[in-house]
């Protein structure tokens, strides 16, 4: 449940960022505050590439940032859900996949140039996300925790018959799983027959 004085953006628009404005919540310092935020981000190709993602549709994303006592001390909190596009193990073809994902990461507001960086904090790897300038974009991290979430293999239906040796799908064209052995062999003359001399 939303707390009474949180600020709501209700627009949903489709964008290349995942921008949030934390100047209201860095100026409460340690009052019940938070700021919420939702979009359709595209990312760009350099992101998508860079992280192996191929996408059906935008992301979804939803994110919380509160306070949590102070000193320029905060927490995100985050969900996003798409359509990824993934290679089907067997035949190779393109499979649509739901991707959702959660997350949450401590922050720490130090001024300077940094827009968003991830720190490792200890050696349990958890990792705090420092920021240094009331804009953040979240749209580099998102994609990557979506990406994360990509299944290591996939498949475009569970009785995928999946490609011959000479990479013919099965599944359109069953009629090349016959062993080679059983096809009728093709005479070394047949290119011969177009040849007009």
């Amino acid at each position: 449940m939303p707390r009474p004085n949180a600020l709501h953006c209700k627009i949903v628009e489709i964008r290349d960022t995942a921008t949030l404005n934390l100047a209201k919540l860095i100026l409460q310092n340690g009052q019940d505050f938070e700021i919420e935020d939702e979009g359709l981000l595209v990312p760009s190709d350099e992101l998508l590439e860079a992280d192996g993602l191929r996408l059906k549709e935008p992301i979804h994303w939803q994110l919380t940032v509160r306070d949590t006592g102070g000193d320029g001390n905060f927490l995100l909190e985050g969900h996003a859900t798409t359509t990824a596009i993934v290679e089907c193990r067997r035949c190779l073809t393109d499979v649509p996949t739901e991707i959702a994902t959660e997350f949450y990461y401590p922050m720490i507001y130090r001024p300077g140039p940094a827009e968003l960086k991830l720190l490792e904090t200890n050696d349990e790897d958890d990792e705090t996300i420092i920021f240094g300038k009331p804009q953040v974009d979240f749209a580099e991290l998102i994609t990557q925790l979506t990406a994360l979430e990509l299944p290591l293999a996939a498949l475009c239906k569970e009785d995928c018959k999946g490609l011959s040796p000479e990479g013919v799908n099965l599944n359109e064209h069953p009629e090349a799983a016959k062993p080679i052995e059983e096809r009728e062999p093709e005479s070394p003359f047949a290119a011969l027959k177009e040849l007009k001399l």
